[in-house]
């Protein structure tokens, strides 16, 4: 069970391909590890956390218009590699856990410009996120819902 963010670029309001190359230079500032054949890379951090990052067309000839990180704990060093990734990639972090208010928002741009391109539904009230300590506070109260969900449902604590 996982806390999912989907990484998505926009183009007046549709999906559009996103640079390989500074994706990767991005993901290679944070690891070395290669991606499984799946397209999966296991990110390792310091401080003793990790992600998996899916990014399936990152290192091929495949169509690339974004990526998603499955998280199962939360550190800075986690949130900000998603920062990084996002910014550098001018992706839009989709939260799939948000409920689309200011508090938990479900759309977090890196970038105003970012606004404009945006699909005409489904994203409501789109949060500007100017790092990733402000990425930290807008995870908060998702994540500890989700924590506590994930915490009943195994019977266990993980965190």
């Amino acid at each position: 069970m996982s806390f999912d963010l989907f990484l998505q670029r926009f183009v007046s309001g549709d999906s559009a391909e996103v640079s390989r190359t500074v994706v990767l230079a991005a993901l290679r500032r944070h690891s070395q590890v290669a991606a499984d054949r799946f397209g999966f890379y296991l990110v390792d951090f310091a401080d003793g956390s990790s992600v998996e990052f899916s990014a399936k067309g990152l290192e091929g000839d495949e169509s690339f218009t974004g990526c998603a990180f499955h998280v199962r704990g939360f550190s800075q060093s986690v949130i900000e590699f998603v920062f990084d990734i996002a910014k550098t990639g001018d992706m839009v972090i989709l939260n799939a856990q948000g409920t689309g208010d200011a508090s938990s928002p479900v759309a977090i741009l890196t970038d105003m410009s970012q606004a404009t391109h945006l699909p005409t539904e489904g994203l409501p009230n789109p949060v500007v996120c100017e790092s990733s300590e402000h990425l930290s506070k807008l995870f908060g109260v998702g994540y500890q819902h989700w924590r506590e969900f994930r915490d009943q449902v195994t019977g266990a604590t993980l965190d």
